[in-house]
């Protein structure tokens, strides 16, 4: 029997999202080793409900089968690397009053191609040498460029993320961004760029 797709919002309209089908309860359950009885106390529905759903004798409501799908999805974030398992601690970052040749000095240094422009842990900016090089050409004066506060060439901020954002979210939001600062009450606690991702991912830390 084919068991029909249940629509994520409660009606049909334009840019409706679908769950994933209803055969996925009865894999998800096994996969994670869960009975039938188990799944229905730690989802919030019935044992009844989820015999039926895996029979195919019903399609369950929009609430209950997100209630199921929610709960497997919450497993899943949980073995998941966090951010902190996988980021550099020592964030290296320039301060907004610094001149850019200093930034770009640092980054030669280091063999980074971009910085957090940080004030008292706080993420302000983003200095990179792709930025610094355009404004070169723009202007047509390296010395002035280079002579320059940070804060006055300086691009927007790297997205910021917490500790425990999992592997999944930061590779997404790594693939628009070339890198995110890890946030702790307020403060950048950590950096993670492209290159610590690939890493994580190589080492299976994923």
């Amino acid at each position: 029997m084919n068991v029909p797709r249940v629509w994520r919002s409660g009606h049909l309209g334009k840019g409706v999202e679908m769950l994933p089908e209803l055969a996925e309860i009865r894999k998800k359950r096994k996969s994670f080793g869960f009975t039938q009885t188990g799944l229905s106390k730690k989802a919030g529905v019935s044992q009844s409900l989820i015999a039926k759903i895996e029979s195919g004798a019903i399609v369950p409501s929009y609430s209950n089968a997100k209630k199921i799908f929610d709960f497997f999805e919450s497993l899943h974030e949980g073995t998941q690397v966090k951010a902190r398992e996988f980021m550099t601690a020592k964030v290296l970052s320039v301060d907004g009053n610094d001149s850019v040749k200093s930034a770009a000095r640092l980054m030669e240094r280091h063999s980074v191609s971009q910085l957090p422009v940080l004030s008292d842990g706080r993420n302000l900016g983003t200095i990179s040498e792709k930025t610094i090089l355009e404004r070169m050409n723009r202007e047509g004066d390296a010395e002035k460029v280079l002579s320059k506060k940070v804060e006055e060439i300086m691009d927007e901020a790297m997205p910021q993320i917490t500790e425990d954002s999992p592997f999944e979210l930061v590779s997404s939001i790594l693939s628009h961004y070339p890198g995110a600062v890890v946030m702790k009450k307020g403060k950048v606690v950590g950096i993670i760029t492209k290159a610590d991702l690939l890493k994580a991912a190589v080492m299976g830390k994923k």
